[in-house]
């Protein structure tokens, strides 16, 4: 069978933005090509004599391009549908003809309000040697990292510990904002700790699972009990605080590296046991 993964980055705003699927399409690449699949990557344009694998989706359906894809397309979820009406006309024009897959099982009940033309497939966000790619050879010189969008809240909670280091302590405190490849790679290899926020009750893992593949430690910052983690990942791979905890959490992180490192490799030996080609035989060999 070819399988094509076709990732979608055109006339969107914020397109760059896109770049934070690369890593899960990287992921399925290797999967697939491990298992013996022909496979190919493409963007903005199907292979229309294979199995196309749709990351971005969004886009081609608001440019009106819905009926170009052949009818055994699978259509990718990689966003929070936790709150989206889903009598909104591009989720049900996906849904009533396409074959759906979602990374997290926090928007099943989004989709159980659909007229799904197929049973909706959750596609675990797993691990592929692939991903580990951060240096470990360079010095640690930034104490705390947060990249991603920067919203109130978590500007509000990145105040606090800039605030409190002024006063207490010379951690230092670095923010990105769409910066994707190698120019975040390097930052995140220079980082003790880097911080994950959830906002709702999909929780970022795959952001998280990159840091995870890598060997690095990640700070979740959930305010409440209504974030929906995996039960393999809630229990000793992932540290959570709520915000007001948040600095506390993070200077104790920064002072202690052999506990640091070892949180670091605990997560890691937890998610290496997903295995990216469990999750493509669970679809493909059945």
């Amino acid at each position: 069978m070819k399988i094509c993964l076709v990732e979608f980055n055109l006339a969107y705003p914020n397109a760059g933005s896109l770049s934070s699927y690369n890593e899960v399409v990287e992921s399925y690449y290797w999967g697939f090509h491990a298992l013996g699949f022909a496979v190919e990557r493409r963007v903005n344009h199907h292979n229309p004599e294979a199995r196309n694998i749709v990351f971005g989706y969004q886009i081609p359906i608001q440019l009106g391009l819905i009926d170009t894809f052949p009818s055994d397309t699978i259509f990718f979820n990689l966003e929070r549908l936790v709150g989206v009406d889903p009598t909104d006309s591009w989720s049900n024009a996906v849904a009533s003809r396409f074959q759906i897959w979602d990374y997290s099982h926090s928007n099943a009940a989004f989709w159980s309000m659909l007229n799904l033309a197929h049973p909706v497939y959750f596609a675990k966000t797993s691990y592929a040697p692939i991903l580990e790619r951060i240096s470990h050879d360079v010095p640690l010189d930034i104490d705390v990292l947060f990249y991603g969008s920067l919203t109130q809240a978590r500007l509000d909670s990145l105040n606090r510990i800039a605030v409190m280091r002024q006063n207490l302590t010379g951690m230092s405190i670095c923010t990105l904002s769409y910066v994707y490849g190698k120019q975040r790679d390097d930052f995140i290899a220079r980082s003790k700790v880097i911080l994950n926020f959830s906002n709702g009750i999909n929780f970022e893992i795959v952001r998280v699972s990159y840091l995870l593949a890598n060997k690095k430690a990640v700070l979740c910052i959930a305010d409440g009990d209504g974030v929906q983690v995996e039960e393999d990942l809630r229990h000793g791979a992932l540290k959570f605080v709520n915000t007001q905890d948040v600095f506390e959490a993070c200077q104790a992180m920064v002072d202690d590296d052999e506990g640091r490192e070892k949180y670091a490799n605990a997560g890691y030996e937890v998610f290496k046991l997903r295995d990216i080609r469990d999750v493509i035989t669970g679809f493909f060999i059945r």
